[in-house]
């Protein structure tokens, strides 16, 4: 039986670290909900979970750095601020970027509700939505303002895994398109193939219609950005266990290859890409929404690509490049990256 004190740090780990909702934990660690709620209290009480509050900044501070970034970055149709912390970008500290990141997820939580019920929003939107933790956090913060039965909800590419993962772009439609009680399509394939394979895959009718419905009609993306590397409390960078490791397709030597020969410094769903354009994947495919029409959609009025990130200085670059290169119009981002995007070398 393992220890007490080992079940509560471990139900805060769960819930505090990893987003997971107290009816998830209870089913992680086979108690009930009452008790996993106990349990989350008794860490709060026990010293192993604090609570920060991030500064305050006024609306209009925030709003003229929001104006300042759409003047430098005439790629960006719009830029969402949120307060931010100095200590997150303090390398491994993650309960900062955390609070950072939370702040970042409410606020793009509002924006996509308003996109989909607002008074200029599509009668009938069609949503893609990319996989991770990030996209996940977003849409559980999301209130719809009223049901949208004519959504249709995509992934943004097909699946990693055998078995159901929280951060799957497929379950991440199926619960946007759940709160909206709208629709939802999978993309029945896996994510990544051999790129001899590609073709065949997609021409098959299952997958061919997502596929094709998310490169012609979509009108709304929501994705976050990643980088190659993560940097611990000590300074040292490892790999990010990204769409492509996690695939299994790409060895780490290839990926590692791709950051430094390369000079891949973002990536968006297995698509790497540099301050100059993107990157083909090396010998496979991703079965998804191509960076190409990413780019397109993003040059069109009447469509929005927002990307979600911040309050992590590894994944600048990722930003800066993907601003630069038009891979999005539509930014959430947090006041000290966009101070730093503002700089004259930004």
């Amino acid at each position: 039986m393992p220890d007490h004190d080992d079940i509560i740090l471990r139900a805060a780990k769960l819930h505090f670290e990893e987003d997971l909702k107290q009816e998830d934990v209870a089913r992680a660690l086979g108690v009930s909900r009452p008790t996993a709620a106990r349990y989350l209290a008794l860490a709060r009480d026990m010293g192993y979970v604090h609570t920060r509050v991030l500064p305050p900044r006024s609306h209009a501070f925030l709003h003229d750095l929001e104006v300042a970034l759409v003047e430098r970055y005439p790629q960006l149709r719009e830029a969402l601020l949120t307060p931010s912390r100095a200590d997150a970008l303090d390398p491994g500290n993650t309960a900062a970027r955390r609070a950072v990141a939370a702040e970042l997820a409410e606020r793009a939580a509002v924006r996509v509700d308003q996109l989909l019920t607002g008074r200029r929003a599509r009668e009938n939107p069609v949503v893609a939505v990319a996989r991770g933790e990030m996209i996940d956090a977003v849409i559980r913060r999301i209130h719809p303002s009223r049901p949208l039965p004519k959504l249709e909800v995509l992934p943004m590419l097909g699946y990693l895994r055998s078995r159901e993962y929280p951060y799957d772009a497929n379950r991440l439609a199926q619960e946007l398109a759940r709160l909206y009680a709208g629709n939802y399509e999978w993309i029945p394939a896996p994510a990544v193939v051999p790129r001899d394979q590609a073709d065949l895959l997609r021409s098959l009718p299952l997958v061919a219609q997502p596929l094709r419905k998310l490169s012609e009609d979509t009108t709304v993306v929501l994705t976050s950005l990643s980088c190659p590397y993560l940097t611990d409390a000590e300074g040292k960078q490892s790999l990010r266990e990204q769409t492509l490791l996690q695939s299994g397709m790409v060895d780490r030597e290839t990926i590692a290859a791709l950051a430094e020969r390369e000079g891949a410094v973002g990536e968006i769903c297995g698509w790497y890409f540099t301050a100059r354009g993107v990157l083909d994947p090396p010998g496979v495919s991703v079965l998804g929404l191509d960076p190409t029409r990413l780019r397109e959609l993003a040059r069109m009025p009447d469509r929005t690509v927002m990307a979600v990130a911040g309050g992590d200085p590894d994944r600048f670059e990722a930003i800066h490049a993907a601003v630069t290169i038009g891979l999005i119009n539509v930014l959430v981002t947090d006041y000290l990256t966009a101070h730093r995007l503002l700089e004259p070398d930004g």
